[in-house]
């Protein structure tokens, strides 16, 4: 079993009913979402444990927060509430089930106020994690936050724990200008980076998808995983494997979550010690589960889902 801690903003979200406008929408189903605390449910539901570092407001969705969270087996135990910001919050307008419009309310957020102290004690911690997962979605939220990714990654890295980082680009984020510099400058210390196709020139002037994955792997990393949403996923390693894996065909309810299950699935994978294509098969999978189902991490797959989704083909331990 792995241990994973993760680091990042969870809101709480309203979302519309799909083709619903929300200018007349008479009903909004709340829940709770973040890029990172979905990676963290995907990894309890598939077996191994995590722990999730955040700050929440004192407030009703903060406390849905933390009560989300807790109830799918994620230690919450470094979150910080803070009581004089509110907890970030979200409206998602699904007009279709491939089109969605989000609307933030994340200005001066708790979850903005995150500082380097907050990692730190969860990282010098006498139960330290075996995987540290990041992306680029937090540094982009404030300095504090940037600064906060930065200590993880050099606390993770001086004690040898592989680090896992998902570029998530988010032009809608103010601070998202300096993501390409930041995951430039992070690349030699990550292990494994994932990075959607559209997100490839943020870290490479290489426009081949092959020739871009395997230059990044000089650059630091020892895995490249390439998402391609409905087009599949590509792998590549240092010691030279590459595999490229199709989407799992599903209909689609919520496109939502989609990359960050695909995360999860991808490391858990990992963490039972499977192959490259192993962990694409249980990537592709978990993503396709959220992609069949409504809301970012409900729809997660347990071990039982994979044997099943897989056809009996998947690799389950």
């Amino acid at each position: 079993m792995g241990r994973l801690l993760t680091i990042g903003e969870t809101l709480g979200v309203a979302v519309t009913e799909t083709g619903d406008p929300l200018r007349t929408a008479r009903t909004l189903r709340l829940s709770t979402a973040g890029a990172e605390s979905t990676v963290a449910i995907g990894m309890r539901r598939l077996g191994h444990e995590a722990a999730w570092v955040g700050v929440v407001g004192e407030d009703e969705i903060g406390a849905r927060v933390l009560r989300d969270l807790a109830a799918e087996g994620v230690d919450t135990q470094f979150a910080r509430v803070d009581p004089d910001r509110p907890t970030g919050f979200m409206i998602r307008e699904l007009r279709t089930a491939e089109y969605t419009r989000v609307t933030y309310y994340r200005d001066r957020s708790a979850g903005s106020g995150l500082a380097q102290a907050d990692v730190e004690a969860a990282l010098t911690a006498d139960s330290g994690p075996d995987l540290v997962h990041l992306t680029g979605i937090t540094p982009a939220l404030s300095a504090t936050c940037a600064d906060a990714v930065r200590r993880a990654v050099e606390l993770a890295s001086r004690a040898r724990i592989p680090i896992s980082f998902d570029v998530n680009y988010r032009s809608t984020l103010s601070g998202s200008s300096g993501t390409a510099a930041l995951v430039k400058e992070l690349l030699p210390q990550i292990d494994i980076l994932f990075v959607g196709d559209d997100e490839l020139a943020l870290a490479t002037d290489e426009t081949d998808l092959r020739r871009a994955a395997r230059g990044l792997l000089t650059r630091g990393p020892d895995e490249v995983v390439v998402k391609r949403g409905a087009d599949g996923a590509l792998a590549v390693s240092a010691d030279g494997a590459e595999v490229e894996h199709s989407a799992v065909r599903v209909r689609v309810v919520d496109v939502i979550g989609a990359g960050d299950s695909f995360t999860a699935g991808y490391l858990a994978a990992r963490c039972d010690g499977l192959p490259l294509a192993d962990r694409l098969h249980w990537a592709t999978i978990a993503a396709a589960c959220t992609v069949g189902t409504h809301g970012d991490w409900e729809g997660l797959p347990t071990r039982a889902d994979l044997r099943h989704r897989g056809g009996g083909s998947v690799t389950v331990r």
